[in-house]
């Protein structure tokens, strides 16, 4: 099953760090490996906002049906950060 998902104000290096920190292991540029699982991180468009650009990233999570909950969950508690 794969899915894909975007992120505002969080940048690439910091994604790929959570993926790491959940248990995956940095392959090549931005793709990220865990045992039952690979994550892609990718650039997206600034979004913008009034006056303001937000900086905006895709990560395309892979895995069976039953192991992406979980991963999702893992990632998206770390990607929920205060102060931007």
């Amino acid at each position: 099953m794969k899915i894909t998902r975007d992120y505002r104000s969080l940048p690439l290096w910091l994604a790929r760090d959570y993926l790491i920190e959940i248990g995956g292991a940095p392959t090549e540029g931005y793709v990220v490996q865990g045992a039952t699982w690979v994550a892609t991180v990718r650039d997206g468009e600034d979004v913008q906002i009034g006056r303001f650009r937000i900086g905006q990233i895709f990560v395309d999570f892979e895995a069976d049906e039953n192991v992406l909950p979980g991963v999702l969950a893992a990632f998206e508690k770390k990607a929920m950060r205060a102060g931007g």
